[in-house]
């Protein structure tokens, strides 16, 4: 079987390098370097390369390796999952506008954390390497976006926050330091990808606590909807980019992750339905409460026309 299979794919070998000029740059990265190995590899056994036995020699191994790195997901539907991605994601970094303003109408962060505005920039900072490294720019460009929104929120937050933020500005500066540090490592791109990996899982866990209150409470007022399906959007897209077009376990994994989040987010509305408006409270409660002022008002007119009398 392999007699037949490896020589057809060493005779494609050709093909393999000029297609992958087509292929994003992580993984042309990965289908280059494996075909240069299968060359060195080769040049190693060239008893065995010459012989027409089903041997598997290192260089074999290698080429077959580079065919399975191509893409599956090539021409029209690559291009729509490398622009859904991140779209998606710009739209979640600019969610975080109304909580911001929100902050600033009340004079107060309330009841918010500055981890959401923290680990976004810290978040976007570390992919913003792993992009760089990969030369990605689907991976690059809204990240850049993600650490300027993170960063806007986080001054701003700390505007109103009593508390002070220096513990936050230390674990970031030491995550993104550290993943700057590792990038010239060797092996730099699997480090600050797998710490992209464990920041992203740290994000998609923060979720976590509101889901456990909308089910205590059997409510989702404290879980918005729009966040929700397009968290769901990006995390389903991102996915699916990284499975079929990337071919990178670093971004497909985490948010693979983060769309069963938020599958189960979306369950929940499915299940306790969606609150009632302020508004609609506020008149249900209005009348009740009117009602005693009214006929306080009635019982004192007639003491106010007897006053002349």
């Amino acid at each position: 079987m392999f007699s037949r299979l490896l020589p057809s794919m060493r005779s494609r070998s050709r093909s393999i390098m000029a297609s992958a000029m087509r292929y994003p740059a992580a993984a042309r990265i990965k289908v280059q370097s494996l075909l240069s190995a299968a060359r060195d590899e080769d040049a190693k056994f060239p008893a065995v390369n010459n012989s027409n036995t089903s041997s598997i020699t290192p260089g074999r191994t290698a080429l077959m390796a580079a065919a399975a790195a191509a893409p599956i997901v090539t021409g029209a539907p690559a291009q729509l999952l490398s622009v859904a991605g991140p779209a998606f994601y710009l739209y979640l970094q600019a969610s975080g506008l109304s909580t911001v303003k929100k902050i600033a109408e009340d004079g107060t962060t309330g009841s918010f954390s500055p981890a959401q505005f923290v680990s976004l920039y810290t978040n976007g900072a570390v992919w913003v390497i792993y992009g760089a490294l990969a030369q990605d720019m689907t991976v690059l460009v809204p990240n850049t976006t993600a650490v300027f929104f993170g960063l806007y929120y986080t001054s701003q937050f700390a505007k109103y926050h009593k508390e002070s933020m220096m513990k936050w500005y230390i674990g970031s500066t030491a995550i993104v330091g550290g993943s700057a540090a590792m990038a010239t490592m060797p092996g730099g791109l699997d480090l600050v990808g797998t710490t992209g990996c464990v920041m992203a899982v740290i994000l998609l866990s923060s979720p976590l606590a509101v889901m456990g209150k909308v089910i205590k409470e059997k409510s989702t007022a404290a879980l918005p909807f729009g966040a929700s399906l397009a968290g769901f959007l990006n995390a389903g897209s991102w996915a699916s980019y990284g499975a079929l077009v990337a071919m990178d376990p670093y971004i497909w994994a985490p948010n693979g992750l983060g769309l069963v989040a938020c599958t189960v987010q979306l369950s929940l509305f499915a299940m306790y339905g969606f609150p009632k408006r302020p508004e609609a409270e506020q008149s249900e409660e209005l009348p009740e409460k009117d009602e005693p002022k009214a006929e306080k008002e009635t019982e004192a007119e007639p003491k106010q026309s007897e006053g002349p009398k």
